[in-house]
């Protein structure tokens, strides 16, 4: 469960397009569309591995919400922490998840999938958009996120057994701040550590 989870992150950073007025059958379009584009990067073998990873690191700086999303998973320490380092935060964070990526669709991209349903909520604002997902003869059904914004559609969360990724790595960080006393600064040694190993292991 959790390499699916890890996964299907994977995917969210990449997503990113263009529709006005759209429905949630347009989302669910979109949603097809854009899966199956990621995942033949890297089924096809012509594609050299930095090429692929140059591509995931050029939609994760144009089209993740790094910001947003870097500040809602450090918590309050974001607040306790200067404008040096949270930038820094944020630089790291977008190579930690790109580099992530790279790793995570060298061995998840054989898997069957298939969109099944969706529907808006209405309250929230958003399309909800059920995915079931075969891997070594077991199923599991994902629910998408997916929000319209500005003539654009963003997948800003899933959920795998009614757990939320996003709340997820909120609480991955929160966890590793709490062993360097909240320092912000130390969790950005930690993470350009791991992102140096993690680009080497990829590249070599």
């Amino acid at each position: 469960m959790k390499k699916i989870f890890l996964y299907l992150f994977a995917i969210v950073l990449i997503l990113n397009t263009q529709y006005v007025n759209a429905s949630s059958s347009d989302a669910q379009k979109w949603l097809n569309e854009e899966i199956s584009t990621i995942i033949e990067l890297y089924r096809n073998q012509d594609i050299d591995k930095f090429t692929r990873l140059k591509a995931i690191q050029n939609s994760v700086n144009e089209n993740f919400a790094g910001t947003g999303i870097a500040r809602f998973v450090v918590g309050s320490v974001w607040d306790e922490s200067t404008e040096e380092s949270r930038n820094e935060f944020i630089r790291l964070f977008k190579e930690h998840l790109y580099l992530t990526i790279g790793s995570l669709m060298r061995g998840y991209s054989n898997q069957n999938f298939e969109l099944i349903n969706s529907k808006k909520d209405q309250n929230q604002g958003v399309y909800l958009i059920d995915m079931e997902i075969e891997y070594n003869d077991q199923k599991t059904l994902v629910t998408w996120r997916v929000k319209e914004s500005k003539q654009r559609f963003y997948v800003i969360d899933l959920l795998v057994a009614d757990i939320s990724l996003v709340r997820t790595k909120r609480a991955e960080f929160n966890s590793i701040l709490k062993k360097f006393d909240n320092n912000l600064d130390e969790l950005n040694f930690l993470l350009k550590t791991q992102n140096s190993i993690s680009f080497n292991n990829l590249t070599n």
